[in-house]
């Protein structure tokens, strides 16, 4: 297996010979490649006296990420072994990382022995090993090691985050397709940057870039494949979006505006820290479609969000309690069933109360009996009294909320089911906008996330839009319009008792395209296996 070794070098006129040569030192090393990132100095000089087969100098300094870039595009052979220029004679001692290249992982990174040298207090090193942990779960022990050896065609699908965030993306990028990463303990050294102000200077840049990363990827708005015309265009159809349900808002009620507006700002500062608790915390990790390990309970911050905004700004009443009910009993019930639900479980609503008839209770089973319950008390607050009615509001809420989660086995059906209900029920009648409005606010916010298929909603979020969506529906719809919802969305429910509604969605040309808006560049690294069946 013919390795191309590309450093990156920054004024390592000093050092950069030693690594060059001991690079080389390395059996299966076929080429070595030295990328100046516009030095100014003699590093670009000694790579070439060291024996580099190939030094590139950009004429700019444009980061450790470009840099590693250039020489991808350079290299001649399909796997790479990426060395910082400063390990000097220790670069020979990189070997053993080609060997697990090899064998179990797509990517290896060298663990490097504690540095004996003054350093600096940690937090680049703790906020990169923070990101990696949330968002793929995996506690690594080097998060800034730039040793790493993996394949081309893997660092150009995945891309590199822009400067010192190019580490962190890496090893999130990489796990985030559900690849083998190994950390191999190995004796390199390199230059200690001690705690001068310079060295904090360059602290602060890796923070700074580390910290970009995580944000534009735990918010969904970019990542490193990604081109930054299409980050800025997310970013900017993301506040287009939220500008949007603020606006709607403002000619219901000015008031029901800047409720809206403080749910936005609130949704915004939750977001991370609910993504912490489920993913973390909670360990709730689940593999998606395409076998990727993500986060599977983000939606858990549609009941925090909603729950403070529905007590707070609703009037006392029916409909504050009702909702109150619903989005509560639903997220809890919904919590319960993505903690506690086995990987191979009843299928479907039918499997599950067939289960329960059986005398075997199922996760999914409390959870339909939660909803219904749920359902029969919106009812009862809405319409008490009328019997019919109250039948009527717990099945269109109880119905509503399943087909969400019926939805939710591919990124954004979820979200674009709970917006087609809310739409609906808004245009036929306003009043249902302070019910549904706080929640749409939020899945506007993590509407990104979503659709970049880098979380699951889980059964906590797609469970508590459907019921709010129900209700609100509930609320906007005259009886004869409740039966008739009730009866399509049952039958829509009949529908996917028979057959995959992935499936059902394919075979319609219209269901595909709307299905395929904003996820159209969801794809598998590695097509052959790698797919798994919905269940």
């Amino acid at each position: 297996m013919p390795i191309s070794v590309i450093i990156p070098a920054y004024r390592a006129e000093s050092t950069i010979g030693e690594t060059v040569r001991s690079a080389r030192a390395i059996p299966e090393v076929s080429e070595v490649i030295v990328v100046d990132d516009g030095s100014g100095d003699g590093t670009a000089e000694a790579g070439r006296r060291a024996g580099a087969d190939r030094v590139l100098v950009l004429p700019r300094n444009r980061g450790k990420a470009a840099a590693l870039l250039a020489g991808v595009e350079a290299a001649r052979h399909d796997h790479l072994l990426f060395l910082d220029a400063d390990l000097g004679l220790s670069a020979e001692n990189a070997g053993p990382l080609l060997g697990e290249l090899g064998g179990r992982a797509a990517m290896a990174i060298a663990v490097l022995p504690k540095g004996s040298g003054p350093g600096g207090f940690g937090l680049a090193r703790g906020l990169a090993a923070s990101a990696i942990r949330l968002f793929t779960g995996l506690r690594v022990k080097a998060p800034l090691s730039g040793q790493r050896a993996l394949p081309a065609a893997l660092v150009r699908h995945v891309g590199l985050a822009p400067r010192f965030g190019v580490e962190t993306g890496l090893t999130v990028e990489v796990a985030h397709l559900g690849l083998p990463i190994a950390e191999v303990p190995l004796a390199l050294t390199h230059q200690h940057t001690g705690r001068t102000a310079s060295a904090f200077l360059h602290r602060g840049r890796q923070l700074k870039d580390i910290l970009r990363y995580a944000l534009l990827t735990g918010y969904g708005l970019g990542w490193p494949a990604l081109p930054t015309s299409r980050t800025a265009l997310r970013i900017a159809l993301w506040l287009f979006a939220i500008g949007a349900v603020i606006a709607v808002g403002a000619v219901a009620t000015p008031s029901l505006s800047g409720l809206l507006a403080a749910v936005a700002a609130c949704a915004l500062l939750a977001w991370l820290p609910s993504l912490w608790v489920s993913a973390v915390w909670l360990g709730l990790r689940k593999p998606n479609y395409l076998g990727r390990l993500l986060p599977a309970a983000a939606g858990l911050v549609f009941p925090v969000v909603a729950l403070p905004a529905v007590w707070f700004s609703l009037p006392q009443g029916g409909e504050r309690n009702a909702c109150l009910i619903v989005v509560g009993l639903f997220g809890l019930v919904g919590l319960l069933d993505d903690l506690f639900a086995p990987r191979r479980q009843a299928r479907g609503l039918g499997g599950h109360l067939l289960a329960l008839l059986r005398g075997r209770l199922t996760t999914g089973a409390v959870k339909a009996l939660g909803g219904l319950a749920a359902g029969l008390c919106a009812g009862l607050l809405l319409a008490p009294g009328q019997l019919t009615v109250i039948a009527l509001d717990a099945l269109l809420i109880a119905l509503s909320a399943n087909f969400v989660n019926l939805l939710d086995l591919r990124p954004s059906r979820a979200l674009k089911g709970f917006g087609l209900l809310c739409a609906a029920a808004i245009a036929i009648s306003p009043t249902a906008l302070p019910l549904v409005g706080p929640l749409l606010v939020a899945a506007v916010i993590a509407s990104p996330a979503e659709f970049a298929g880098r979380i699951m909603l889980g059964d906590v979020g797609a469970n508590v839009l459907g019921g709010a969506a129900g209700l609100g529906l509930a609320v906007a719809l005259s009886p004869w319009q409740r039966l008739v919802a009730v009866l399509l969305l049952a039958l829509v429910h009949l529908a996917a008792a028979r057959a995959s509604l992935s499936e059902l969605i394919a075979r319609r040309r219209l269901l595909a395209a709307v299905d395929r808006l904003g996820t159209a560049h969801l794809a598998p690294f590695e097509t052959k296996g790698r797919e798994r069946r919905e269940s």
